[in-house]
């Protein structure tokens, strides 16, 4: 069996998952409600230990920023998210419209003041801004399909959406006494 077949294979078994949620979710639609979840614990200085499902990762700030540099801080995460998260919607979406996808590459860049971070102006604490590049390696000749592709990607991308839009907040700070 050639590689190709394997990954063809692999593409109709994604494209039926990816149909029967869908048709899962349009007969029952309370099953679009998810909860993701994450928990961290600072451990040492500025590096968290941070737990997903049964995952577990660091992060941690650069040395230039006071760390030890074992891991990414939390707005490298964030990019890596959106760059993961636009990949897996194209993989998705493209699978869905038959557009065969040999690859896809992101690359993402934020622009980021340390003045708001470090309190030193009214400077917002995030991204001032976000700049991205999706190539996309593909076979495919219609345009419309890819047009259709392009869009999705945009439009359909939850990192994508939680970075451009506000999102409701609700939490609390509460001390604990040692």
């Amino acid at each position: 069996m050639s590689t190709e077949t394997v990954i063809d294979l692999n593409n109709d078994k994604l494209k039926n998952s990816l149909l029967n949620l869908i048709q899962g979710i349009q007969k029952n639609p309370e099953q679009a409600d998810a909860t993701f979840k994450a928990k961290s614990t600072l451990e040492n200085g500025f590096l968290s230990n941070i737990k997903i499902r049964n995952f577990e990762f660091v992060s941690d700030e650069p040395v230039e920023l006071g760390g030890t540099n074992e891991g990414p801080n939390p707005v490298e995460y964030v990019l890596g998210a959106f760059a993961a998260c636009q990949e897996i919607v194209i993989k998705a979406y493209a699978t869905v419209l038959d557009i065969d996808i040999k690859a896809v590459h992101v690359e993402v860049d934020g622009d980021l003041d340390l003045h708001g971070f470090l309190n030193l102006s009214e400077e917002r604490a995030g991204f001032k801004s976000v700049s991205y590049k999706t190539t996309i390696e593909t076979n495919e000749t219609d345009t419309e399909k890819l047009k259709t592709l392009e869009k999705l990607s945009v439009d359909r991308c939850p990192v994508l959406d939680i970075i451009s839009n506000p999102v409701k907040i609700d939490g609390q700070v509460d001390f604990k006494k040692f």
